[in-house]
């Protein structure tokens, strides 16, 4: 089947599909740099925010991907020495995960640096991204 055979609707798919997937090799490329994946740092930045330690469920209830495998980013962060690990001594299969001051260093320095990221979407103007986030919103939500 020739592009122009196509459908404009299965396109857009398409086109978003691709964009979605070079943007997230992007920022992984990016979080690389911080020998972080994007979802360490996600679960690094649910921490940091966080008023108390959370369990690996509030940390999902939280994320952006939802299919991550948290106990296995929290276990890989406790290796980095960026989370500890609490077992609550009444039920030994649940944690509380806190951030370290290492994580809290690691934060602030990705934190100091988020401008570079923004540069994925460089060919655009304030106005076209506006506009673009606005059209991808009304697809997610029919509105």
């Amino acid at each position: 089947m020739k592009n122009a055979e196509i459908p404009v609707r299965r396109k857009l798919g398409l086109h978003l599909l691709r964009t979605f997937n070079w943007s997230y090799d992007q920022s992984q490329l990016f979080f690389a740099n911080f020998e972080l994946t994007s979802q360490q740092y996600n679960v690094l930045k649910i921490l940091h925010m966080a008023a108390h330690p959370l369990s690996t469920s509030e940390i999902l209830e939280q994320m952006e991907e939802k299919n991550a495998g948290v106990s296995r980013l929290v276990d890989r962060l406790v290796l980095k020495g960026y989370v500890h690990k609490t077992v609550n001594p009444a039920d030994k299969r649940l944690v509380a995960v806190s951030i370290t001051s290492a994580g809290l260093e690691r934060v602030k320095k990705v934190d100091r640096n988020l401008d570079k990221l923004d540069l994925v979407y460089a060919a655009l103007n304030d106005q076209e991204v506006a506009q673009l986030s606005k059209l991808l919103e009304k697809i997610r939500t029919g509105r």
